[in-house]
């Protein structure tokens, strides 16, 4: 039974300790806004949560959820964050010719200074970009080659 205590002693200490951390950086970053304010004092944020109003009127107060940290999947080794790619990023790999999704994704990786690690990441941004396109008409499926899809530019 002590080894319980012990534990609950010892996550206790813990959220005291990332609890201090976070007051640290917020007064940290309020002396920094006040420095950058040339002396100017801020007004105070409000202490309590303001009451959202839903239906007829009635104040209510959404429900503080509880957080807890994301785990990383075991083997999973977090890499550098990948650039964006926007729309004009894929049409411009697209052109004028007809490619598959695959072919797309490998000049992607390419021009985008990628290894294999990043190319599933790589593979879901354009699937679900051409899915889009596909439905504004951004893109159309021309076909299928080997099974897959080959997309041109609409128009």
């Amino acid at each position: 039974m002590t080894d319980h205590w012990n534990e609950l002693s010892t996550q206790i200490d813990h959220e005291i300790a990332q609890v201090e951390r976070r007051l640290d950086r917020l007064r940290q970053a309020r002396s920094a806004i006040a420095s950058l304010s040339k002396g100017k004092r801020q007004p105070a944020a409000p202490a309590t949560p303001t009451p959202r109003r839903r239906g007829k009127g009635k104040a209510t107060l959404k429900a503080a959820k509880k957080t807890r940290p994301r785990k990383t999947p075991v083997g999973h080794k977090l890499t550098r964050k990948l650039p964006t790619t926007g729309s004009a990023f894929w049409l411009g790999l697209l052109g004028n010719e007809q490619r598959t999704g695959r072919d797309i994704v490998d000049a992607a990786m390419a021009q985008l200074g990628l290894d294999d690690n990043a190319r599933d990441a790589i593979y879901s941004r354009a699937a679900n970009w051409f899915n889009g396109a596909v439905k504004k008409s951004l893109v159309v499926v021309a076909g299928q080659r080997d099974g897959v899809n080959v997309y041109q530019r609409a128009g």
